[in-house]
């Protein structure tokens, strides 16, 4: 079965905007909604990952597609960046990281892949 997590700003901060949309899930069952509130409440650790990334190209900007699976206990087995419009290596590491430390509810009936499209967007200051 494959869902789609309708589009959602997750979160800024006074440096740069992080949002993120349109999830695919496969195999298992877990509410779409269940997955968009962990990943807003780690969104910050996203954030940290971008405003790093800004110290080294203050204009990087795009989607970074992160593929994880969520296991049957919920937590992430497996995170990888499936597409980037961002060609930095270091930022696509700290945000598999990051992702790979989650924790979601069990899902029902197996394992759930998830395709998971961040914005990553900086914002001027006001």
């Amino acid at each position: 079965m494959r869902k789609n997590i309708s589009k959602i700003l997750l979160g800024l901060t006074a440096m740069m905007g992080v949002a993120c949309g349109d999830a695919q899930a496969t195999q298992g069952s877990l509410d779409d909604e269940l997955i968009r509130r962990v990943v807003r409440a780690h969104s910050p650790e996203i954030e940290a990952c971008y405003a790093t990334a800004l110290t080294r190209d203050a204009e990087a900007n795009g989607v970074v597609l992160v593929t994880f699976t969520i296991g049957t206990t919920g937590e992430v087995t497996a995170a990888k960046v499936g597409s980037s419009d961002i060609g930095d290596e270091t930022l696509h590491g700290c945000m598999r990281e990051a992702v790979q430390g989650w924790l979601f509810p069990r899902p029902e009936g197996g394992s759930v892949e998830v395709d998971y499209p961040f914005v990553l967007v900086p914002q001027i200051l006001k």
